[in-house]
């Protein structure tokens, strides 16, 4: 059994099973490379964008407009691997294969080293055999080809550091170095999906904050409050209405609330560690803090309305937000009261809030300068460089995409039309945040039925699955409230959850219009360590004998074996080698597509990008914006798209009519349309260079 206490040759162990099932699929037929591994046309948008760079046609996915549209590390990774896309098209494929296994194997030794130092062994190697091999995670994160891998290593090295700082802080000095480190870590993870910007601002405050109760509870309250004020908007107006009409505005109001409520709560002394004061003064203050905050940030925003800086607002909404706010800030505390430090002394004078913030601003104010100047100064760079070489300071994909959400009947990803997928738990959309939790629950509640029948009744059996899920986590943690308090402070588990819980928010609640399964890694993280401490606190009575902790290991040594054969077995079946022909085309349309137009054509597609990295001596340009200019997404909101693409040399069209005449487009291109031919559900169509009539 000694050997497993030798922690390297587990981590040696899943490696060399990642490496081997993932070289086996990037050894395969050519064909089963975009066809049954890379198959989502967005990951083509990186490809195709970082050949054209190494090829000097600048940072443009048809080497005619200049896009921003993806995340900026991961086309760093990309560049280098494209280059040789010039050779080969199906080389750089089996290449990203293998990196995206390396990323996937330093990101499971992470997750075990994080789990076994601050759980056990056992624990972690069921944690990292889950995150290694699970076929679900394998799907999303690790087989599109888009940035999730290093994403996911980017939040789990995040994580690794602030746990290994957690234990620094409390016995030695922190130094600059620690906090630059921790900055660098946040800004590795914001570059890598830049909706990760909540987790790296929040993981600012839980270092900043060291040694308060507040750090346990701001990042919490923040998300509370924004929660409740778009949700009491949404409430008063119905979730249609509120994305067409209202998300900007309650956005605005939630940033002011926000603010409002942290101040009052600090100054109203609702900062204070629960358990150093009475129930009733606790609930005092804090009703106090809440109810003085809302009613200036309603007279506020009222007052901006009136000013013309605010925009329309329902009133009502205020009330709502306030009742929200103040029942789950005062759970919080309740719950802080259950699971917070005992040792507590309750006897000691409180300090005054001002007291405190004059004997701590200046640590605070240093610390953040570091932290937030390394994290923010490199935001406002690239947001710079982004607005002076693109035109715009964001990923243009992102703009158009709320652009979208607002559109009542785009043919397009919709917004979330109901609570479930508004709060990021809905088990039928893209809305589904918490994989492969979801599975289970839709597993459990069918137990449900025969105490809920009705073919009709399968959401409230999912939810009252949930709901009984959620009773007993929480009774598992309470009951076990000493060591998950631990575990939360050791693991970081607080800011994941807030940066979740933001990053969820800032698609639902804010018109968003295509959202896909792979935008919540960091959740899948949080699914991951959160489902790990569960597990140990199940078998942490087992822990304390020798014999059963030996066999705890070896189950999860074993439960990382079945895993690794049952994805391998997966592996084999969809990657086959020796069964695709050579030279078969990579993709069924690109005979048709050389055969109908002549080298050298420009060709728009409203996706196209598997199209446009595969078809040889011809152009595609994307109609849909994600991955073309902001100029071309100001013109396809003018209606002025055809004429832009005309003049930027696009002839031919291949796309659905249909599809062009619904929003975002419209219709505008009709007019300028004269079909050619039709296959697989598409026309091939010329772009006249005038229109056959006016629109």
């Amino acid at each position: 059994m000694n050997f497993l206490k030798r922690i390297p040759l587990f981590e040696i162990l899943l490696v060399a099973a990642i490496l081997g099932i993932n070289l086996y699929a990037a050894l395969s037929d050519a064909y089963n490379l975009p066809n049954a591994w890379f198959v989502r046309d967005d990951a083509y948008y990186y490809f195709k964008v970082a050949q054209n760079i190494t090829e000097g046609k600048g940072s443009s996915f048809d080497g005619i407009n200049p896009t921003n549209g993806y995340h900026p590390l991961w086309m760093l990774v990309c560049i280098p691997i494209f280059a040789l896309a010039r050779f080969d098209l199906i080389l750089p494929l089996r290449i990203l294969v293998v990196v995206i296994a390396i990323f996937n194997a330093a990101t499971a030794v992470l997750i075990y080293r994080l789990v076994r130092d601050n759980l056990s062994r056992a624990v972690g190697m069921a944690a990292a055999s889950f995150w290694a091999f699970s076929i679900h995670i394998q799907s999303v994160a690790y087989k599109l080809g888009l940035e999730t891998p290093l994403a996911a290593f980017g939040i789990v090295l995040l994580l690794h550091n602030l746990s290994k700082f957690e234990k620094s802080w409390r016995t030695q000095p922190v130094t600059s170095r620690q906090i630059i480190v921790l900055a660098l870590s946040a800004a590795l993870a914001m570059f890598s999906r830049l909706d990760l910007v909540f987790l790296a601002f929040l993981g600012g405050l839980w270092i900043i904050l060291r040694g308060k109760p507040m750090r346990f509870l701001l990042p919490l309250d923040m998300l509370i409050v924004f929660l409740s004020m778009t949700a009491s908007v949404a409430l008063r107006t119905g979730i249609p209405q509120y994305n067409s009409t209202y998300a900007n505005s309650a956005l605005e109001a939630a940033v002011l609330a926000i603010v409002l409520k942290l101040i009052s709560l600090y100054f109203f002394g609702a900062y204070r560690h629960p358990r150093a004061a009475s129930v009733l003064e606790t609930i005092r203050r804090t009703a106090s803090a809440v109810t003085f905050s809302s009613a200036a940030a309603a007279i506020l925003y009222l007052l901006l309305v009136q000013l013309g800086v605010g925009k329309n607002f329902p009133r009502s909404a205020f009330l709502i937000e306030w009742g929200l706010s103040l029942l789950l800030i005062l759970a919080l505390r309740l719950a802080m009261i259950w699971f917070g430090n005992s040792k507590i002394d309750t006897n000691m004078p409180p300090v005054a809030p001002l007291e405190e913030l004059k004997a701590n601003w200046k640590k605070w104010l240093a610390d953040g300068a570091v932290y937030y100047g390394i994290v923010g100064g490199l935001l406002a760079l690239y947001m710079l460089y982004n607005k002076i070489a693109f035109g715009a300071a964001s990923p243009v994909s992102g703009q158009i995409k709320r652009w979208w959400g607002t559109l009542l009947d785009s043919v397009y990803e919709r917004p979330v039309t109901d609570w479930g997928e508004f709060l990021g738990i809905s088990y039928h959309s893209a809305y589904e945040a918490w994989q492969p939790v979801t599975t289970a629950l839709v597993w459990l509640a069918e137990f449900l039925r025969p105490l809920h029948r009705g073919s009709d009744a399968a959401r409230e059996r999912y939810y009252i699955a949930m709901a009984i899920a959620l009773l007993v986590t929480l009774v598992l943690l309470m009951v076990n409230a000493r060591r998950a308090r631990r575990a939360f402070s050791n693991m970081a588990l607080l800011p994941l959850m807030a940066g979740c819980g933001f990053q969820i928010l800032s698609y639902t609640a804010t018109a968003y219009g295509g959202t896909k399964e792979w935008y919540w890694v960091s959740e899948m993280v949080l699914v991951t360590l959160g489902g790990s401490l569960l597990l140990h606190l199940l078998l942490h009575p087992l822990q304390k004998n020798k014999v059963t902790r030996y066999a705890l290991e070896l189950g999860g040594f074993a439960l990382g074996a079945f895993l690794a054969l049952q994805l391998n077995s997966e592996v084999r079946f969809v990657m086959p080698h020796g069964y695709f022909p050579a030279d078969r085309p990579y993709m069924e349309v690109l005979p048709y597509l050389e055969e109908n137009t002549p080298p050298g054509s420009v060709i728009g597609m409203t996706g196209g990008g598997n199209v446009g990295y595969f078809i040889k001596d011809r152009t595609i340009v994307n109609m849909d914006g994600l991955i073309n200019s902001y100029e071309y997404f100001r013109a396809l909101q003018n209606r002025e798209a055809p004429v832009y693409l005309g003049k930027h040399g696009m002839t031919i069209v291949f796309a659905n009519p249909r599809l062009l005449g619904l929003p975002p487009y419209y219709g505008q291109f009709a007019p300028y349309f004269e079909n050619y031919s039709q296959y697989g559900g598409k026309n091939l169509i010329y772009l006249l260079e005038e229109p056959k009539y006016q629109p």
